[in-house]
């Protein structure tokens, strides 16, 4: 009978304090889940998103009844009043950052926080800010205070009756239980969600990006500061007004119609092809199967031969800097983090360098690769006598299904005809489609510059496996990297005025696309064609030059690529 009270005491004690601080309670709930809510709903994840509410809330009752039983009256209110304060503000935050960037609060926008300069925050204010955004603060915050002062509780529920008392006495431990199996369910069946940070609520997943954006700054400043400057230009007699190298991502030539695949997917690309406006390179392939990795040899005379680490070479945007080009990098991958830190070096030493969104590398919100054309069309009304611009795609990387509209949703896993699970077909389809909306991006800056004096390269930096020769994997790995991942698409186009001006550079590209290449040398190729040479320029590395080296040994960590990984399946 004692052991029946005192249970029954608890949970009275339970209730009673869950309904004393009711208000409290479901604020700090709804400040916290929001985010989580939005980022699970994204993604289609509803049943983790149910389970993830029973959950959170009754760990927030807990940490309600936790905070009560503090005795110092004076603590107890300090604490109640941070943390819901704290959790609005970093709600109100988080609101914001998904309303204007479609993203929940990373370290992308966080060190574009912490890098913002007064002039910067005037802008941003005016852009972004302005009054319909103050009163929807102002809003915001009354509906916070309300809920703190339980004001939006009626009378009945406020009065002590025996119906509500003995409503709550049971609700508040059978919620407690609830968030328990839940905890329990995630755990057990859900563990991806909570490694990958999904769950994370605002307060955790804004210290651990701030922490992450500090040291990405630290990181990427110390870098910069080791990277080599060019002042070595040995010739220069550049005069091609537009250079444009489009930088793909995660692309497989072997899931492009261009180039054999079955499915019709690059229907703008065929086209240019037929009418002899692109030369179309059959035997490329990328040096390593990851975009960091990629990028330190792509844009620097560092290659698999070289002895020195990658940044004491010169690098591509610095020669063109100094070779009188205004540089642009417009890009729709990530504006910090460990993987964007060598994007984002070169990108900071381009004379212009805008981003379609401020994220860092692990998040993925799904920008599509059209927002560039707008920050491509002002860098050309703000252009100068000679440009050459950076275009960074996201191209192929998965989630594929993220790469495209629903306007380019062409094939679906009727479409295709390998032997596979209807799961991975789909997939498959969901890829053919991103390199479907691929091949109308691309097509699509090349029409951009046709009444120009213009040359443009395609070079995704790496390739995709994609369930290939039976494999169960779809991606990329740098750690022993298959075929598919290594054989990129390299396509030029080249405009009339272009042809007509410089014919023996046409005759040359269209005369190298046979030829075996690496991208570890593609420097040397750009240098080549735009006039230039430094002191590391070497013309057998240049694929379009009648001195190019074709039996120099394509090797990839290590190991030959035409003997050890060409023909080898996929594993």
């Amino acid at each position: 009978m004692q052991k029946k009270n005192l249970f029954f005491r608890l949970t009275e004690f339970v209730g009673q304090t869950i309904k004393r601080h009711l208000g409290f309670t479901i604020g700090l709930f709804i400040f916290n889940y929001l985010s989580i809510a939005w980022t699970l709903w994204t993604t289609g994840q509803l049943t983790v998103m149910v389970i993830d509410a029973i959950f959170l809330f009754a760990a927030v009752c807990l940490c309600t009844i936790l905070l009560t039983a503090i005795p110092i009256r004076t603590i107890r209110k300090i604490l109640f009043n941070l943390l819901f304060y704290i959790s609005a503000l970093l709600c109100l935050m988080e609101l914001f950052s998904i309303y204007n960037y479609n993203a929940v609060m990373g370290a992308g926008i966080i060190t574009a926080l912490l890098e913002t300069n007064s002039n910067e925050a005037d802008e941003f204010f005016k852009m972004y800010v302005g009054w319909s955004w103050i009163a929807a603060i102002l809003l915001f915050l009354a509906a916070a205070v309300t809920l703190k002062k339980n004001l939006f509780l009626n009378k009945s529920l406020r009065q002590e009756n025996h119906l509500s008392n003995r409503i709550i006495r049971y609700a508040a431990p059978l919620m407690l239980l609830a968030g328990i199996i839940a905890g329990t369910t995630l755990l057990s069946n859900y563990k991806s969600f909570i490694l990958s940070d999904s769950l994370d609520i605002p307060a955790i997943r804004v210290y651990a990006a701030a922490q992450m954006a500090v040291r990405n700054m630290k990181s990427y400043q110390d870098l910069d500061k080791e990277m080599a400057a060019t002042d070595d230009i040995t010739q220069n007699n550049s005069t091609i007004p537009n250079i444009v190298f489009i930088l793909g991502e995660a692309t497989n030539r072997n899931h492009m119609h261009l180039y054999g695949y079955h499915l019709d997917n690059t229907p703008n690309l065929d086209r240019l092809k037929q009418k002899g406006e692109i030369a179309v390179f059959n035997d490329c392939i990328s040096p390593h199967s990851t975009t960091v990795s990629v990028l330190r040899v792509l844009f620097t005379f560092c290659d698999y031969e070289s002895d020195q680490p990658w940044y004491t070479y010169n690098n591509l945007i610095d020669v063109m800097n100094d070779a009188g080009y205004k540089t642009h990098w417009l890009s729709n991958q990530e504006s910090s983090g460990i993987w964007g830190n060598v994007a984002l070096l070169f990108a900071n030493r381009s004379t212009v360098h805008e981003f379609t969104s401020m994220r860092e590398s692990h998040e993925d919100f799904g920008t599509l690769d059209e927002a560039l054309f707008p920050l491509l069309d002002s860098a050309r009304q703000n252009a100068a006598a000679k440009n050459f611009y950076v275009l960074h795609l996201m191209g192929g990387h998965s989630l594929y299904y993220k790469r495209f509209p629903y306007a380019f949703s062409k094939f679906t896993q009727n479409d295709i005809i390998r032997n596979v699970t209807d799961d991975k077909k789909i997939v498959l389809a969901q890829y053919a489609n991103a390199i479907y909306y691929n091949d109308y991006i691309v097509s699509g800056i090349i029409d951009r510059f046709r009444d120009s004096n213009t040359i443009v390269i395609y070079l995704p930096d790496h390739g995709e496996t994609v369930y290939d020769d039976g494999s169960n994997f779809a991606g990329h790995v740098e750690e022993n990297p298959n075929h598919y991942m290594l054989e990129v698409p390299m396509i030029i186009w080249a405009s009339e005025q272009f042809k007509q001006m410089y014919p023996q550079k046409w005759s040359a590209i269209n005369a190298a696309v046979n030829r075996p290449y690496m991208t570890d040398d593609m420097i040397h190729t750009v240098l080549d064609i735009a006039d230039i040479k430094t002191t590391e320029y070497d013309p057998a590395k240049s694929v379009i030059n009648p001195a190019f080296d074709a039996s120099r040994p394509r090797m990839v960590q290590g190991r030959n690529y035409d003997t050890d990984i060409r023909f080898e399946p996929a594993h």
